[in-house]
């Protein structure tokens, strides 16, 4: 869920803006005359809120006037969903922008939680599929990034712009459910894993080490019951 913010509270963040990336439509080449225009935006944290409170929110201004969506969220915010499954959006960021090398994008990319995140929303969304073409794109997108990535691969931004789009719901149903088996065997074999599985940063102490090497356990066993 987006907190909308009002245009007074947008001027407030304009001065603490990072960074800004064009996404949706216009990102993948699907738009037309009446698109508007998707952007998210990295803002400098404001306050102490982004480290006290467990929000994960994004923040949402429509810019009627512009035909522009901005959807704004801090660094943290912006890693912690995108790891979490809970924006799509994030990812796109980290596939199609070359903030990282394509190694990094398939260590950031290829876990169980996004995989798992991108089946979800498609499969929400093939129940909506009477409520026009557009969700069926997303829904052939969703489906089409989840393959790509368990095969170990990159999406591309060429084919997703030309992807044939199949309303039949039994076979995107049964596409989903496939992939979702694919999924959860390679989870279980360890092949993939719930966060990426080497640092995306610069690690500095084996204590460091040791809570990164965390995230991805499945279970812990305390020495206190052993």
């Amino acid at each position: 869920m987006n907190i909308k913010i009002t245009s007074e509270e947008f001027t407030l963040l304009k001065d603490d803006i990072i960074k800004t990336y064009v996404v949706g439509s216009k990102l993948y080449g699907t738009d037309n005359i009446n698109s508007d225009e998707d952007i998210l935006v990295i803002y400098e944290t404001i306050g102490e809120s982004d480290i006290y409170y467990p929000n994960q929110h994004q923040l949402q201004y429509d810019d009627l006037d512009n035909n522009r969506q901005y959807i704004l969220t801090t660094e943290r915010q912006f890693f912690k969903n995108l790891f979490s499954g809970d924006s799509t959006i994030n990812l796109d960021v980290i596939l199609f922008y070359d903030d990282c090398n394509d190694e990094q994008k398939i260590n950031i990319s290829r876990t169980y939680n996004i995989i798992k995140s991108l089946l979800g929303f498609a499969k929400r969304d093939i129940r909506f599929l009477k409520s026009g073409k557009s969700k069926l794109f997303h829904v052939e997108r969703g489906l089409y990034c989840a393959e790509k990535l368990l095969n170990n691969e990159l999406p591309d931004l060429t084919e997703i712009g030309k992807l044939s789009l199949n309303n039949e719901t039994k076979y995107l149903l049964d596409k989903c459910n496939l992939l979702r088996t694919k999924m959860n065997n390679l989870f279980e074999s360890n092949e993939l894993t719930l966060y990426p599985k080497n640092p995306i940063c610069h690690v500095v102490s084996s204590i460091e080490k040791k809570l990164i090497e965390s995230n991805n356990k499945k279970e812990f066993r305390y020495s206190w019951l052993s």
